[in-house]
């Protein structure tokens, strides 16, 4: 036996107790030190278990829809890389790509706009059911508009394009409404009383696929219609296979998910840019 491997009855990651020279609970080697040679291993070996499970996973993710999520739910996790793990790494691989292809649209082209019809912000004083008094109201409402439209030259002078106000912000802002998006899709299934979080992971494979596919359009722009349709195709008979609906009530659940979360993901980009420019503004 190497010197390094040093017996011992408790595993020093978890505290179990140890038969052997790896934990039955974490898989840990029983170890107190690592040679280079050991050290390297376990580093390549890490590298390639990584570089392996990605590509399988990839493969499954393409070709064939909900396999991944139904596998997961089954328990067959091992050679798969985690839900979250692959969310991560198509996203940051599309928003990676997009700002190096595409980055963005300068501000200065809605110059003009901004000059003509300066930001407006008016309560509706017709409602007989709200009506604000104006020396609380006002001060905020007047608070708001001197920072944006500061925040908006601020921008032009800074030359700050789409890119820099809007996209750059918007892998958080997916990644906050996934939960929103599986909750969507709790609701629509709740008869049949399944976990939130095995929702969640139906959500976190569907958003793969689409940065992915956003990927691909990014990179060979001209397949876009193909790769639209692809899109409407693998949804569909994703959470057909998922759910196990009928094709109607499929289609039905689908329609009312992408209603809801497409409003939703509008309201986020409008807002994550109107933020943005105000704090420009503000910290001015």
């Amino acid at each position: 036996m190497p010197s390094s491997q040093i017996e011992r009855k408790l595993c020093k990651n978890c505290n179990s107790e140890l038969a052997g020279l790896y934990c039955s609970e974490c898989g840990q080697k029983n170890s107190q030190l690592l040679s280079i040679k050991e050290t390297l291993k376990e580093f390549t070996d890490n590298v390639f278990s990584f570089d392996t499970r990605f590509f399988i996973t990839l493969k499954y993710l393409i070709t064939k829809p909900g396999l991944l999520t139904t596998e997961y739910w089954l328990g067959r996790r091992t050679k798969y890389l985690p839900p979250l793990r692959l969310y991560l790494v198509m996203s940051l691989m599309y928003f990676f790509i997009s700002s190096i292809i595409n980055p963005g649209t300068d501000i200065s082209l809605y110059k003009s706009d901004f000059q003509e019809k300066p930001f407006q912000f008016e309560l509706d004083k017709s409602s007989p059911k709200y009506d604000p008094s104006p020396e609380i109201v006002a001060p905020f409402v007047d608070f708001f508009k001197e920072n944006f439209n500061k925040g908006v030259m601020v921008a032009e002078k800074k030359e700050l394009t789409e890119h820099d106000l809007v996209w750059s912000n918007m892998p958080t802002a997916m990644f906050i409404l996934m939960p929103f998006m599986a909750f969507c899709v709790y609701l629509l299934n709740k008869k049949k009383k399944q976990l939130y979080s095995y929702h969640l992971i139906t959500v976190l494979h569907f958003h793969s696929f689409i940065f992915f596919i956003f990927t691909l359009e990014e990179i060979v722009p001209i397949i876009d219609i193909f790769t639209t349709l692809y899109l409407l195709y693998y949804i569909f008979f994703m959470f057909k296979k998922i759910y196990q609906d009928s094709w109607i009530w499929n289609s039905l659940k689908l329609t009312t998910l992408f209603v809801l979360y497409g409003i939703t993901v509008g309201i986020t980009i409008i807002s994550v840019g109107a933020i943005r420019v105000f704090l420009l503004g503000y910290n001015t």
